[in-house]
């Protein structure tokens, strides 16, 4: 790129203002000419699973319009663009498109007297994210169950992957959203939201797909690297006994010394060898992260691959987690880059084995009659963690724990699922809400 053709890039970002009834004026819509006047920053977040693509607008505000006629509210639209020019090549022009985006968040600071606006993809409305159902799925499959969900708000579902069955599922008064997410994220499936559609995909797959581009130390702007064994596993191992007819069910993913000790409902050996792989799999993607600022480069999304080149055995082949979009008031265009180093995924059960009979049912009879299984456990008490600790007494995203030792810092209510609050320390900061049966005195 010479002097004479510098680098451009610019936001065309259109704002449709909801309006409630036609007599107030209908909608109301501001061309992107007009949102450029006051435009003096832009931020598009594009999560590769488990979230919506966002966008963040700052605008200037010093005549209070934006706190008066034009105040945005919740549900108005947005539409997003980005425009580049001469960035690969002198007098070419390229339209990066973001999506569609509902307004859900809104803020002012002072003095400067700013006004910043959030922008999420999911559908119009709080119903996909807030409002719980109730729904016994049974022998569907990931797909069916998607495309269900996906046409009741309207949206499309791009599904890429094998068909898994899911046998008999419970959606117990979840929203839709949620209950979507953990699901494929049971299976190993990676889940998003983008400009109306559904989009489902398989991250191994992906995973092992060529790097769309190569970093070199020349193109970081900034870059941070951690590696890490806490939280990361060797294999993993589902043992679930069928209270219907007293079936004991073990599957164990992997070898090696560390373990993940997972407490899974199954109804299948085979479900139960794509829970532990997808569990493994999951936590192993902590293993190695880097975080990475460079030039916008649009060959690179979340979803995709890169190499890093040239930083000695930090380099290797990555995914791309989270890919952040940044347009500065001086037009500046960044990237910032969350990616997990990919290595080679467990796949496959060395142990597969189903057990019923008598022998079976008296072996568990003995260990529920040990004495630690009726002890009475109380604040400060010291235990070992084994099972989930969740983010919430009702459950929610949850960290695994495999013989960890913690402290109890909190007993709930009988209205919560996860009475018990644990912390990695006496009086330390809450680690997460697990139930009885997954803690033992230490």
């Amino acid at each position: 790129m010479t002097k004479e053709t510098p680098r451009q890039a610019s936001v065309n970002v259109t704002y449709q203002k909801k309006v409630k009834s036609k007599k107030a004026g209908g909608a109301k819509k501001r061309p992107a000419s007009v949102m450029a006047e006051y435009n003096e920053g832009f931020s598009y977040t594009d999560p590769a699973s488990g979230e919506s693509d966002t966008i963040s607008i700052t605008l200037t505000n010093i005549d209070l319009r934006w706190a008066n006629k034009w105040m945005p509210k919740k549900g108005d639209k947005l539409t997003a663009k980005i425009i580049e020019k001469s960035w690969d090549k002198a007098g070419k022009k390229k339209t990066f498109y973001c999506g569609k985006f509902c307004l859900d968040d809104l803020s002012y600071t002072g003095p400067q007297l700013t006004c910043t606006i959030g922008g999420v993809s999911v559908p119009e409305g709080n119903a996909f994210r807030s409002t719980g159902r109730s729904k016994t799925w049974k022998k569907a499959t990931l797909k069916e169950v998607g495309a269900e969900i996906a046409k009741k708000y309207h949206l499309k579902l791009h599904y890429t992957g094998g068909t898994i069955k899911l046998g008999t599922i419970e959606q117990s008064n979840e929203a839709d959203s949620s209950f979507l997410k953990k699901v494929c994220e049971d299976y190993g499936m990676a889940i998003k939201i983008y400009s109306g559609k559904i989009v489902i995909y398989d991250k191994g797959a992906f995973e092992a797909k060529k790097p769309v581009a190569t970093l070199k130390p020349v193109d970081l702007q900034d870059w941070s690297y951690n590696t890490t064994l806490v939280g990361t596993y060797t294999g993993a191992r589902i043992k679930y006994t069928s209270g219907k007819d007293d079936k004991e069910m073990k599957c164990v993913v992997g070898s090696g010394k560390r373990i993940l000790n997972i407490n899974e409902k199954v109804e299948s050996l085979q479900e139960a060898q794509l829970k532990a792989c997808a569990k493994v799999n999951a936590e192993n993607e902590k293993a190695v992260t880097m975080s990475v600022t460079i030039m916008a480069n649009n060959r690179i999304a979340a979803g995709s691959t890169i190499r890093i080149k040239g930083l000695c055995e930090l380099s290797g082949k990555y995914f791309v987690d989270k890919a952040t979009h940044n347009i500065g008031p001086d037009a500046a265009y960044t990237m910032t880059l969350e990616l997990h180093r990919c290595q080679k995924r467990i796949t496959k059960a060395t142990v597969m084995k189903e057990y019923q009979g008598q022998k079976k049912a008296v072996a568990t009879k003995k260990a529920t009659t040990q004495p630690a299984a009726t002890e009475a456990l109380a604040v400060g008490d010291k235990v070992i963690v084994n099972g989930p600790a969740y983010w919430g007494g009702n459950g929610g995203k949850a960290n695994q724990c495999s013989n960890m030792t913690m402290y109890i810092t909190q007993i709930l209510g009988s209205g919560y699922k996860y009475q018990y609050g644990v912390a990695k320390r006496k009086g330390g900061t809450r680690y997460g809400w697990c139930d009885k049966g997954s803690l033992k005195k230490a």
